[in-house]
């Protein structure tokens, strides 16, 4: 048997405390108060683009930093922005492609060259986007030091792709989504919560966490066939899943990397739940660990 090295062990301890502390020390501050934040800049941009014969929409984000909120708008608007930025060097670039044949809204920051980021220089900026509801859009979204909500209830989400180095975020999915997207989440060092992952009605989800705690909540209308490969790296990991899924896991436990499941079978080298065999929409997961505790329950 291998022995595991007493400064391995410290080390990982020293890692779980970290992710476990960070995020509940930035809580306060994360969309805690819309009317403290609104007006904190003097520098802000709005746009409004009307809803004609777009059909389908992409969205390009690349943000430096600082806090994001998307959530459905008005139906007779295809996108409403409001944008405030510390300073003009952070002014955003906005361009809105209405000629190709999958019209295309670019929003980014300015290029940057510095290799760190801090969210306290960037609290300032503050992007808050609503998109109508009435047509398929995908999302491309690539953010820094970021903390950001995304509201998707009631849009028609097409495909979902993120990119989040450090921060905070909040996915929700509140209401069942008419289209059937692949969902790509990759996050640093971030805490990841969503919620109403069934209701976006996904073919895919591909989960990778870098240090951080994450929350996945598959909960909402589901019966269909989809799978979840979660790749993740150094922290605490709950998955929450409503009673009427059948849910198969593969996920191979170690000394530093235990997984938790109750209401589970052992079948050769999966797991499946007590329900499977009479439920009629199922989910496959592929979850792989770093270092740290991962934990399947049912939603009561």
């Amino acid at each position: 048997m291998h022995k595991i090295s007493p400064l391995v062990v410290i080390l990982c301890a020293l890692l779980l405390t970290h992710c476990d502390d960070r995020p509940s020390e930035r809580r306060s501050r994360r969309f805690a108060d819309d009317e403290h934040r609104s007006g904190k800049s003097e520098l802000s941009e709005s746009r409004q683009i009307q809803l004609t014969n777009q059909t389908a929409l992409r969205l390009d984000v690349e943000y430096n930093g600082g806090y994001l909120t998307i959530a459905r708008g008005d139906s007779g608007l295809l996108a409403d922005l409001k944008i405030d930025f510390d300073r003009e060097e952070n002014r955003p670039y906005i361009d809105f492609d209405s000629t190709s044949s999958a019209p295309t809204l670019r929003i980014r920051s300015p290029r940057r060259h510095e290799v760190r980021l801090s969210f306290d220089k960037m609290r300032e900026n503050d992007w808050r986007l609503k998109l109508s509801p009435k047509i398929p859009i995908e999302f491309r979204i690539d953010g820094g030091a970021l903390d950001a909500k995304l509201e998707l209830s009631g849009l028609k989400v097409a495909d979902l792709k993120i990119n989040v180095g450090a921060g905070e975020f909040d996915l929700a999915f509140n209401e069942p989504n008419s289209e059937r997207p692949d969902i790509r989440i990759n996050t640093g060092a971030a805490e990841t919560k969503a919620r109403g992952l069934c209701n976006a009605n996904f073919r895919r989800i591909d989960f990778n966490g870098g240090v951080g705690a994450s929350r996945l909540s598959f909960d909402g209308e589901w019966k269909s066939e989809g799978r979840v490969d979660m790749n993740l790296g150094v922290g605490k990991n709950e998955i929450l899943l409503a009673r009427h899924i059948g849910a198969k896991v593969h996920a191979p436990s170690s000394f530093l990397s235990p997984i938790s499941l109750r209401g589970f079978d052992k079948r050769g080298g999966l797991r499946y739940s007590e329900n499977y065999d009479e439920a009629t929409g199922h989910l496959e997961f592929d979850i792989k660990m770093g270092v740290g505790h991962t934990e399947i329950d049912w939603i009561e």
